[in-house]
C-alpha cells in the first residue's frame, strides 16, 4: 500500500495511513454504547508528576539478536528481561537484571511450541511465559525451563493484546476480526480451548489497514477488565464474567488527543497521530500512556526518521487517575515513545545507538506534595 485510504462515516472523512508491523484499522467508528456509569475525566491536576527512573539499558552489538524496532518487553519474576521483535522471528532473547546477554530460545515455524511473530509476553508468577503469536494467531504457554505446556488457538479474532484471568482457563484479547456485519475492532474472552465465550465490546471499521496500533488490556484488584477504544480517549472496565455493557467508562476530550488523520506531509509511516499505548491499574489507581505527534517537530520537515527513530514523531502523555471519581491525578509529556512492558511494571523506549537499537527501561512513579498518600510504583 503506497498512500492512505480515505474513509468516509456520518461524521467526517478520515484517512487510514500505512504501518509496518501489524494489521490494524483505524477508520472512523460509531460512538460506544452507554456505560452504567459514565464519568468524565476532569482536569487541572496538582502538583503531582510522573517521574522516570531508568532501570537498565538492553542491546549491545555483540548480541546474537537484536532488540529491534518495535519490540515486546516483559520482566520475569526472577528479574530478567525478555525481548521478543519481528526481526528476530520466532526467537526471543533473554538478559539478565544487569542487561547482560543470557540466552536466546524459541524457533520460527508454526508446529508445536514454534513462533512466527511473538507479540506480547506476559510472564507468570513461577517463571513460565505466555506468548501471544500474531501470526499463528494463538497464544503459547512455556514452562520456566522453557518446555510447552499448553497451546491456545485465537481464531476469532487477530489479537494484539491478551490478559489471562484465574488460573488459565480463560483469556482476554483485544484485537481485530470478523463482526456479524463486516470488520472490526473487538475484546473477547477466550476459552483455553480458542473458543469465544464472550465479547466486551465490538466496533465495526470501514477496511482493514496496515498501521501500528494496540488496544491495549490491564486487570484490577476487584477482577474487573479495564481497555480501551480505538480513535477515543477513554476507558472502560468489564466484568469478564457477563459482558453485556461496561461497569465504568471513563471519557475526556484532552486538546493534546488527536484521533486522525495524520498531518498534511507527514511520513506515511506515521502511526495515527493520537493512540493510547499503554494501560494498568495499581493500588486503585489507572495508569495510561498516550501516543501523540511530537510538539517540537514540523510536520513534513524534513526526510523522514528512520523506524528506529519514533522518538523524531511521538511524545507519550502519561496520565494517572483515580477510576472511582475520574479525577486525573497527574499528567507528565515526555518527549519519546514509550510503551508498556508485559509486567505491566515498566516503561520502555527503544533509541538508536551506534546503529542498533536499543532499550531504555523505566520505572514509573508519582512525586509531588499533592501525589496520595499510597505512591503507586508502576504502570
Amino acid at each position: 500500500m503506497n498512500g492512505g485510504l480515505t474513509v468516509r462515516t456520518r461524521h467526517t472523512a478520515r484517512t487510514i495511513c500505512p504501518w509496518r508491523i501489524a494489521l490494524v484499522a483505524c477508520a472512523g467508528m460509531p460512538p460506544p454504547s452507554h456505560a452504567q456509569s459514565l464519568l468524565p475525566i476532569t482536569e487541572g491536576a496538582g502538583e503531582c508528576v510522573v517521574q522516570l527512573r531508568e532501570v537498565v539499558r538492553l542491546g549491545t552489538p555483540g548480541d546474537p539478536g537484536m532488540i529491534g524496532s518495535r519490540p515486546e518487553i516483559a520482566r520475569t519474576a526472577a528479574g530478567h528481561y525478555v525481548v521478543a521483535s519481528v526481526e528476530n522471528r520466532g526467537q526471543l532473547l533473554v538478559f539478565d537484571a544487569d542487561g547482560a546477554f543470557l540466552e536466546a530460545f524459541g524457533a520460527s515455524g508454526d508446529g508445536p511450541g514454534e513462533l512466527r511473530v511473538p507479540g506480547r509476553v506476559r510472564p507468570g508468577p513461577d517463571g513460565g511465559l505466555r506468548i501471544l503469536d500474531l501470526v499463528n494467531r494463538r497464544i503459547t504457554h512455556l514452562s520456566p525451563d522453557r518446555g510447552l505446556l499448553e497451546t491456545t488457538g485465537v481464531r476469532s479474532l487477530h489479537g494484539l493484546d491478551f490478559v489471562t484471568l484465574g488460573a488459565g482457563e480463560r483469556h482476554v484479547v483485544s484485537g481485530f476480526g470478523q463482526l456479524d456485519d463486516g470488520l472490526g475492532a473487538t475484546t473477547e474472552i477466550v476459552g483455553r480451548d480458542g473458543v469465544r465465550l464472550t465479547r466486551l465490546g465490538a466496533v465495526p471499521v470501514a477496511s482493514w489497514v496496515v498501521n501500528f496500533f494496540r488496544a491495549p488490556l490491564a486487570l484490577d484488584g476487584q477482577g474487573r477488565v479495564w481497555t480501551t477504544r480505538a480513535g477515543e480517549y477513554a476507558f472502560e472496565a468489564w466484568d469478564p464474567g457477563r459482558g453485556g455493557e461496561p461497569l465504568t467508562r471513563l471519557a475526556g476530550e484532552p486538546d493534546w488527543f488527536d484521533p486522525g488523520p495524520p498531518r498534511p506531509g507527514a511520513p506515511l509511516s506515521a502511526p495515527a497521530p493520537s493512540i493510547v499505548i499503554s494501560l494498568r491499574v495499581d493500588r486503585g489507581l489507572l495508569w495510561a500512556g498516550t501516543w501523540v505527534a511530537d510538539e517540537d517537530r514540523e510536520a513534513g520537515a524534513g526526510a523522514p526518521p528512520s523506524p528506529l527513530e519514533l522518538d523524531l514523531l511521538l511524545d507519550t502523555v502519561l496520565d494517572v487517575i483515580d477510576p472511582e471519581s475520574g479525577r486525573l491525578i497527574a499528567r507528565t509529556r515526555r518527549d519519546e515513545a514509550l510503551r508498556g512492558t508485559g509486567d505491566d511494571r515498566l516503561l520502555f523506549g527503544v533509541r538508536e545507538e551506534g546503529g542498533i537499537a536499543r532499550a531504555v527501561i523505566f520505572e514509573p512513579a508519582l512525586e509531588g506534595p499533592d501525589c496520595p498518600a499510597a505512591n503507586p510504583p508502576g504502570m
